[in-house]
């Protein structure tokens, strides 16, 4: 194989996917979670910019199911809008703890209208 090009997997996906920057997919929600529950969501993040939350708190407030409400959060977290740290108890599962990264709250914003 030597004196070949090499090609990278993004590079096929590009030539494939008519060259979209990877940054556009970032708006594109992952499949099973709809526009509707993301803005509430992050209107109530919106609305308490400076606490951290649980999964089961933000869920309670908005009144959605928690696996739906973690769907959410993890994907947020994954485009680096929200925080994630893991707190340990004496007994039991950890409990994951979010809050939103202050230089991410205009990204927040186009999500939360």
């Amino acid at each position: 194989m030597t004196g070949q090009p090499y090609y990278e997997q993004a590079d096929v996906d590009r030539l494939l996917h008519g060259g979209v920057p990877e940054a556009a997919d970032s708006r594109k929600l992952p499949k099973g979670l709809t526009p509707q529950t993301l803005r509430t969501l992050c209107q109530w993040i919106d609305a308490h910019p400076d606490v951290e939350f649980s999964t089961d708190e933000l869920a309670a407030a908005v009144n959605i199911s928690r696996v739906s409400c973690r769907k959410y959060l993890i994907w947020l977290a994954q485009i680096n809008i929200l925080y994630t740290s893991i707190h340990y108890g004496a007994t039991g599962r950890p409990v994951y703890r979010y809050h939103l990264i202050a230089e991410q709250y205009g990204l927040l914003k186009q999500y939360s209208q």
